[in-house]
């Protein structure tokens, strides 16, 4: 067709696959460019899941939600410094988005509640009938992925993938309109500069959690005290996405906005590493508990995630082998049944992250911590999932401590996560020029965590996915359908 647009899209984790499919469906001819070996990114380390509301699954398990209280929740994790229009889009969007993954093939039937969320929302997989729970992040990046590159399906005509790719800059127009019409790439096997032209562009290139590049860090830049933190991204999260756009006069917000996730896990086979693995949220979502060196418990472990953290830094003490403020994550036989045990054996017996008290004793001459002090703290725990108010205000108990029981312990601190800041963009999906932030860049658009707005001061647990799928389709669609202004 003569009018068939040719769409780049920067970036093959959940926000870049997500424009892919939407894109392509609707005829664009689709080039992905991925800097490592295969798709995924952070994405493919993702383990809660995808937050929805009023979805098929949350009417099947009777759980009453409603886009006000979403759209609340998302507000207050943010401090209401969200872009309000864009948590509009995201909540409005969010039954849409389970639905487009649910027709790619994916049972996202499992509900769970997360830390700051009113209602259970987290969607992710059920456990199957082999008991073997798949990776939630691993394996929507296969899955989609898979689909893209399918010469059978009729409904996503085959995407080309380039990979081990970097983009370097974008390309605009000689013109006035300063319009982005393609990319120029880098491949890592040799040096020669390619271009690659486009009737459209779109940014999924992730954050700048991982960013330490001596010159242009955007975390030195705009969040230098917190480069003393470990980082749960890997090394492509170093912001080049916002760094190409402002280039071309794409406007920044929130880039001083970085979300220090409460639970890393220190790998005591190397716990200075700069990289840790994310402790899951689900694994207090299923009823682990937090404890400090002296064995109390010090927080709500439901709770937001920078209240967590800042509660971590005020009661527990520094860790002199990692020189980081260092938690007890504790899980019982319940806890670890209703996050799944094939994949806490994920994290206990390959990953060597939890050990294992056969009893309260054993934990405590383990920990070293005072028995009694221990028994105080699971006694308390255990009322205040009875009649007693909590201290700390938790009001969700998943699991109550019973006395001889097998508990696994795991060592946590807080990491770098996610960095709330990034281009801004409209509720198209467009990028905005900083000279004008109500004027797209013609032919620009962004999605995913190189978006910034969105989450405002702190992002919801679950929202990271939701926002890759919610605005990468809107990105995908837009691009390859609208017309330029």
């Amino acid at each position: 067709m003569s009018d068939r647009k040719t769409v780049v899209v920067v970036g093959g984790g959940m926000a870049g696959l997500a424009a892919a499919v939407e894109a392509s469906r609707i005829g664009a001819k689709v080039v992905v460019i991925e800097g490592q070996k295969t798709t995924g990114g952070n994405s493919a380390k993702a383990t809660s899941g995808i937050n929805g509301c009023q979805t098929k699954a949350q009417n099947v398990l009777k759980i009453h939600d409603s886009h006000d209280l979403f759209f609340g929740d998302t507000l207050k994790a943010g401090h209401r410094e969200n872009d309000v229009d864009l948590v509009d889009v995201l909540v409005h969007n969010a039954a849409n988005a389970i639905q487009f993954l649910d027709d790619l093939g994916m049972d996202l039937s499992e509900v769970s509640i997360g830390g700051g969320h009113s209602v259970p929302r987290t969607h992710a997989f059920p456990m199957p009938p082999d008991g073997k729970l798949k990776p939630f992040g691993a394996t929507v990046m296969r899955t989609v992925f898979t689909k893209l590159q399918s010469t059978e399906s009729d409904s996503i005509p085959n995407v080309e993938f380039i990979f081990e790719t970097k983009v370097i800059s974008l390309i605009t127009s000689d013109d006035n309109s300063n319009r982005v019409t393609g990319v120029r790439t880098k491949s890592s096997s040799h040096d020669e500069i390619r271009e690659i032209r486009a009737d459209a562009v779109i940014l999924a290139t992730g954050g700048f959690c991982s960013d330490h590049d001596p010159e242009t860090s955007l975390l030195k830049k705009y969040a230098g005290e917190n480069i003393k933190y470990p980082t749960t991204n890997g090394p492509f999260a170093d912001g080049s996405g916002m760094k190409m756009a402002e280039k071309v006069g794409a406007q920044l917000v929130d880039m001083d906005k970085i979300q220090i996730h409460p639970t890393g896990f220190i790998d005591p086979n190397n716990p200075k590493a700069s990289t840790k693995f994310l402790a899951a949220e689900a694994l207090r979502g299923s009823g682990g508990i937090l404890l400090n060196e002296k064995g109390q418990r010090f927080a709500n472990e439901l709770g937001l995630r920078d209240y967590l953290t800042s509660e971590i830094l005020k009661h527990c003490a520094l860790n002199e082998t990692t020189g980081t403020h260092t938690a007890y994550l504790i899980l019982n036989q319940e806890a670890v049944d209703k996050f799944s045990r094939p994949a806490f054996e994920f994290y206990w017996k390959i990953k060597k992250f939890f050990n294992v008290a056969d009893n309260m004793n054993q934990l405590a001459q383990m920990l070293s911590i005072s028995l009694e002090t221990l028994r105080k703290t699971i006694s308390d725990y255990n009322n205040a999932k009875i009649a007693v108010s909590d201290p700390f205000g938790k009001k969700v108990f998943p699991v109550s401590f019973k006395p001889g029981e097998k508990l696994y312990v795991g060592s946590i601190t807080p990491v770098l996560h996610y960095s709330m800041g990034g281009v801004k963009i409209n509720g198209r999906a467009q990028v905005l020029r900083k000279s004008d932030s109500k004027t797209p860049i013609e032919g620009l658009y962004a999605a995913g965590e190189v978006a910034g707005g969105i989450h405002g001061g702190n992002r919801l647990s679950g929202n990271s996915y939701l926002d890759c799928v919610v605005f990468g389709r809107i990105a995908g669609i837009n691009a390859a359908t609208v017309e330029q202004v």
